[in-house]
């Protein structure tokens, strides 16, 4: 009878001890969305001092564990810069604004709800459109040239429950976004973005 006993047990023991790694293994990937306000500026030579608000929304893929996790992920994010004075109505100031489909790759670590991360990204710019006051947008190409592709920096902390998340994001241009030679004049323009965003997320 003890024998015959110790087969159930071992495949018991067995399924028991699958369950846990099992698990575990499920949330090594997992699948999410984010979005979130942003607000961003230039530094160098274009309005400098001037901001604009903007957004940020995507779609991330999380390779996770112990603590630590890579995340890229695809977003599309609006950037640039207006002057204070800016206005449509009146026809004064002046607004630059570019979109841009960005592929971060960030790396977290996890302290309980907490998290940090950054990493770098790379930006393939949709547009650039410029505005002055009332007059129709015309695209950047007219005055300082837009580059194709944007380096960025990103730094990024908050709190994560669950499958939900709060943070702060920072996207800090390393290559300039605009560069050439300004309509009227021989001075090179150049300009980096420096972008701040509120986001929130979630895994499935």
């Amino acid at each position: 009878m003890q024998r015959r006993s110790c087969w159930y047990v071992v495949p018991m023991v067995a399924a028991m001890a699958a369950a846990p790694i099992h698990h575990a293994d499920a949330q090594l990937v997992s699948f999410g969305v984010m979005a979130g306000l942003s607000q961003s500026t230039f530094t160098g030579d274009a309005l400098q001092d001037a901001k604009n608000a903007g957004f940020i929304a995507g779609a991330f893929v999380r390779l996770g564990a112990l603590g630590f996790a890579v995340q890229p992920g695809v977003y599309y994010t609006a950037k640039g810069a207006k002057t204070s004075d800016f206005s449509e109505t009146t026809g004064v100031g002046h607004k630059t604004t570019l979109d841009y489909i960005q592929i971060p790759i960030v790396i977290r670590i996890h302290l309980g709800p907490l998290y940090v991360g950054g990493g770098p990204a790379i930006g393939l710019r949709l547009s650039c459109m410029n505005t002055a006051g009332s007059a129709a947008s015309t695209a950047c190409a007219d005055t300082a040239g837009a580059k194709s592709t944007e380096i960025s920096g990103i730094l990024e902390a908050g709190v994560e429950f669950g499958k939900f998340s709060l943070g702060a994001r920072a996207d800090i241009g390393l290559t300039n976004a605009l560069e050439g030679v300004q309509a009227g004049s021989t001075a090179n323009v150049t300009a980096k973005t420096q972008t701040v965003s509120a986001v929130a997320g979630i895994r499935f």
